[in-house]
């Protein structure tokens, strides 16, 4: 009788051991998000070190989303610089975790690196779960005034550009222009960095610099266009900023189909220049959860009352959208991609 009576209750021990194990995983499958945060940690990864234009952007806005995000966790921003923003996006992207805990803001181009740079980008855009971006942005350049004030003055001369390195912004920027639409720049490489360019051009090494985002012009150079010490002939993107008032975008110049191919996936992903990603596996209902928080902000008084004293500009675009625009560029024909990357990284051929 001891014996069936030991074996009766080692039974139901595991019997019940079995329904608790099975009862847990039904409560965590059906942990709210709201639960799940509550308490948690939520990083956001950066490309680019503390005090630059994107470091400001995640902490401004990480500040305000983590209010709106269900049981409102304790949001960090994590900096982790190199390879041009890619270190941030591809940490989240391979190591995760995967559990809604780790987003990254980086460069947009990181969307299109792995069609245009393999080598360095391993990871797979299209399978991001965006949760939106900050801002849309066009890019220009700028030349000192009393070298070039408008395009007439840029054509049928050789202008010299300022860039960090052969496959920087300014110089990329600078052959695609000269491909596509016949300018003829010499570029000259090596600053440290683009505020080195603007001084070396008041210098008079160079006439100016390409690839400048609206928000750098509207930060850093805003005074001197308003007064007439630089130019700014032209913009160039997707959409027009409506910053640059007045300013015309060289999309409506570019004339064959491959040419605008080719200036869609140059151009295009400064449409969400401040984008937000999750990694690939993240519960859905997280998904949801942290994009409804981004629109939430975006439209949070505080948030933009902030952003309109730094000068910095909210444009911003939903996680889906941003998606699709991705989708888009990656349906780019593979010639337009090989042309495209001899642009990008002049030593491909």
């Amino acid at each position: 009788m001891k014996r069936i009576t030991t074996l009766c209750v080692a039974a139901t021990l595991r019997v019940a051991a079995g329904c608790a194990m099975f009862a847990c995983a039904g409560v965590h499958a059906q942990e709210s998000p709201e639960k799940f945060y509550a308490g948690k940690t939520v990083r956001i990864l950066v490309g680019y070190p503390p005090g630059s234009t994107f470091d400001t952007y995640a902490r401004v806005t990480g500040k305000h989303m983590a209010k709106h995000i269900p049981g409102q966790p304790t949001l960090v921003i994590q900096n982790m610089p190199g390879a041009g923003g890619l270190n941030a996006i591809a940490t989240a992207a391979n190591l995760g975790p995967f559990d809604g805990t780790t987003m990254a803001l980086s460069n947009p181009q990181s969307t299109t690196a792995p069609l245009l740079d393999p080598a360095s980008a391993k990871y797979d855009p299209r399978k991001f779960n965006w949760v939106g971006s900050v801002a849309s942005e066009t890019s220009a350049c700028a030349f000192v005034a009393d070298r070039v004030k408008n395009v007439d003055d840029m054509r049928g001369r050789e202008l010299i550009l300022g860039a960090t390195g052969a496959s920087g912004g300014s110089a990329m920027e600078g052959r695609v222009l000269q491909a596509i639409l016949g300018f003829k720049f010499k570029i000259v490489t090596g600053y440290p960095g683009m505020v080195e360019v603007r001084l070396a051009a008041e210098k008079g090494e160079v006439d100016g610099q390409c690839g400048l985002p609206g928000s750098t012009i509207k930060t850093d150079l805003w005074d001197q266009w308003k007064s007439g010490k630089i130019a700014i002939p032209f913009q160039a993107g997707l959409i027009d900023n409506p910053d640059l008032v007045g300013i015309p975008n060289a999309y409506q110049w570019v004339k064959s189909e491959e040419d605008r191919q080719v200036f869609r996936l140059v151009y295009g992903p400064l449409t969400y220049m401040r984008p937000i990603m999750l990694p690939d596996n993240v519960p859905a209902d997280r998904v949801a959860a942290l994009r409804a928080a981004f629109d939430a902000t975006m439209k949070d008084a505080a948030f933009l009352d902030e952003m309109q004293k730094i000068r910095l500009d909210v444009r911003p675009l939903s996680g889906e959208k941003l998606g699709e625009l991705v989708g888009q560029l990656y349906a780019t024909p593979a010639a337009v991609i090989e042309r495209t990357k001899g642009f990008v990284n002049p030593e491909v051929k």
